[in-house]
Parts: C-alpha cells; structure tokens; sequence
C-alpha cells in the first residue's frame, strides 16, 4: 500500500480583524493553493492579541504571524518550529516579509507631487513603531524631493495600537492651522486618515481643495463610506501573503532562506480626498485635468493646446516649468497607471488593455510600459496579483 505524503500543518497567528490581515491570508492560500496542500490553522484575534495559551502544546510544521512586540515572540519562539513574521518588530531575527517603506513614501510623495502639491506632511494619532517606520520613509521621500516635511507629533504610546486621545484635539487643531496650503498629508493608515478628514470637516478646511488626504492599506470599507472618499496606497497585503508561504515552504523543507524579503507596495488607489490638481497657472491646470479625464481616449497634446487657448511650443513650456515633465509625457503617465489598474484588478489580456489605454499597438504598449515600470506588463500582472493568468499566452 503506497504511503502517504505528509501534509503540513501551518498555524496563522495573523491580524484576522482587520483587511491587511485577511488579504495576508487571501495570498497565504493562494500559494498553499497552487503548492500544497497545507493544512491550515488561524486564529481570530487582532494585532495586539498575545498568542492563544495552548500555543505551548501545539505541534505542527510552520508558523506565520504578525508580533508587535519581544513578549509575544518569546512565546513563538518556544515552539521551535520554522517562523516566518510579517512586518514586524524590528528587534525580531527571524526570517521576515516587510513592506519596501521608502517604495512606499516615494509612491506618495510621487502621488501628491502629480497633485501639485508642493507642501507635506505625515499625520498619525498616537505613536508605535511601527508608525515611526512609516513617518521616517515618508519625510526621507520628500527630502529627496528637495521639499520640508511636517509631522504631527502625538504623545507617546506603550500600545501597538495606538488610541485617540481626546484631549489631544486642541494641540492637533492648532497644528492643522499652522500648516501651509494647500498641502497634501500622508497618514499612517486609512483608520487615521478617516480620522483628520473629520477633524478637517468639524474646522471648515475643505479636502482635497486647501488639505489633500492619502490613507495607506486601502480598506475599501472605510474609503468608500467616508465623505470625500478616501485615496489609499494599496499596500499589497496578498503579495506579502504569498512571499511568507513560499519563504516558510522553504524553510519547512530545510532549505537556505534569505533573513528579510521586502515587498512593494502596488498602487494608489485614487478617490476624492486627493482628487485636485493645485497648479497656479490656470491654464495648465485645466490641461491636465483634461489630460486626466481623456488620456485614454486617443487626445494627443496639440488637440489639449487648442482647447485651452495656447500654442503646442507655449503649453509644452509652462508645462516644464510647473510639472517638469511634458505634456505628451503626462498623457503616456496616466495611459500607463490605466493599465496597471486593469493588470490589476482584471482578467483583460495584454493587447485588450493596451487598446483600452489608447496604445496603437500592443508592441508599442509593452515597450512603453517596460521603460516606464521596469518590467514587461505580464511580469507586473503576475508580480501584483500572485496569479496565473487563466487562458492568456505570455505574448510580451
């Protein structure tokens, strides 16, 4: 009688009550999907939830978890089973999946800069380490910018996840006021960000118009109920996911592992809150909100020239001198954040999306797209998604 192949037992100690963790699972399944199969075991609990007592008792293959802090490790630890956390302590050594930070704080400086913005700030109500991680990517990506960086700085916290306070709402209010405007104000997650767009509508400071709001880990609950919806990077949660089930099957099969493999974050998902275009000029402003409305329609710059009164020479110039980029290049800009929208989030073949994005060809569509992502557009769908593209060749 043929024997058995065993099936791992793998334990998820992950944030089940909030969507970053759920997605984590999403991209943990998905691999256990395509590789397995594991046999798979997680617990409801939050970020801060110490690990269940019978932790100590348990005996399975391999962990993946999220801990906050040295306690909560110690008892992980314990079991002497391989380990793989996500994002977590710095202070714990064992093999980790992290956020690429910096990726993250250019991708919203990047975001706010394409706003007209030239004025940022980092909000956040209480403070953990976690935060401090992301406010100090974020001011380093606007000092490479050549631009000032100011920072709400809320009393200090022993929590993992911190709390409002109310009595912080004076000294916050005043920080609001002081600010210059308008400004665009990245947040340390879509919790907070809700948070200031209250607090901006309580004081009369209209958003996106004098104060533009990023959120950070698009929570599509809390985005799309609050007023203005709320702009979010997507931090790519499933991809994390899917990196620490393939880094503990290694580690499972006693294999070399790498100590910290960092994920990008995917995109910004753009709503209300940052919906603007802050740009002295008039007549540049209304060219790229028309470049942003039919970029994908097959305008190219001199039909743009004409319709906002200039010459193709005069639009190119005033261009340059508050974007410093060319309008054609704006136009190929938003074109290729369409397609890496449709990349993302649908099953359309390459050559329907380069179509969809007004490319004449789907030649033309991936060279663009190779010089300007870094990567061939199959290549970013299978990076982003964690999928296998069902029925589509690798035609790029």
């Amino acid at each position: 009688m043929p024997r058995l192949s065993h099936i791992p037992h793998v334990l998820l100690l992950v944030d089940t009550a909030a969507p970053f963790g759920r997605s984590v699972i999403q991209g943990i399944g998905r691999y256990a999907l395509e590789n397995g199969p594991w046999s798979i075991q997680f617990v409801y609990r939050a970020l801060d939830s110490l690990p269940p007592q019978w932790l100590k008792q348990w005996r399975g293959d391999g962990i993946i978890s999220r801990t906050v802090n040295l306690k909560q490790a110690k008892m992980l630890w314990a079991t002497k089973v391989p380990l793989v956390e996500l994002h977590s302590h710095p202070k714990i050594g064992v093999p980790q999946v992290r956020i690429d930070l910096m990726m993250e704080g250019r991708m919203a400086v990047d975001h706010l800069l394409n706003c007209g913005l030239r004025q940022f700030a980092f909000f956040n109500y209480g403070e953990a380490w976690w935060i401090t991680l992301h406010r100090e990517a974020f001011c380093q990506a606007v000092k490479e910018r050549e631009h000032d960086c100011h920072s709400y700085q809320p009393p200090a916290s022993v929590r993992s996840v911190p709390a409002w306070r109310e009595s912080q709402r004076p000294g916050l209010i005043k920080w609001l006021r002081s600010l210059p405007r308008p400004i665009g104000i990245f947040t340390a997650g879509d919790i907070h960000a809700a948070f200031l767009l209250d607090i901006c509508r309580e004081n009369n400071v209209a958003v996106p118009e004098e104060m533009a709001i990023l959120g950070m880990g698009n929570d599509s609950v809390i985005c799309e109920t609050v007023r203005p919806t709320l702009s979010s990077i997507d931090v790519g949660a499933r991809h994390m996911g899917y990196e620490a089930a393939k880094l503990l099957d290694r580690m499972m099969a006693g294999k070399a592992t790498k100590d910290i493999i960092y994920v990008s974050p995917s995109h910004v998902v753009v709503r209300q809150s940052t919906d603007l275009v802050a740009i002295e000029d008039a007549d540049v402003a209304q060219a790229v909100r028309i470049i942003r409305e039919s970029a994908c329609t097959g305008i190219d710059v001199a039909h743009i020239a004409e319709q906002v009164g200039l010459s193709r020479r005069g639009l190119e110039r005033r261009f340059r001198q508050y974007l410093g980029r060319s309008p054609k290049a704006e136009i190929m800009r938003i074109r290729i954040e369409h397609a890496k929208m449709l990349m993302v989030q649908t099953d359309q073949t390459s050559e329907s999306i380069a179509r969809k994005s007004s490319f004449s060809s789907l030649e033309y569509f991936t060279r663009v797209f190779r010089r300007m992502v870094g990567m061939r557009p199959q290549a970013y769908r299978k990076m982003r998604r964690i999928s296998r593209d069902l029925g589509e060749t690798d035609e790029d």
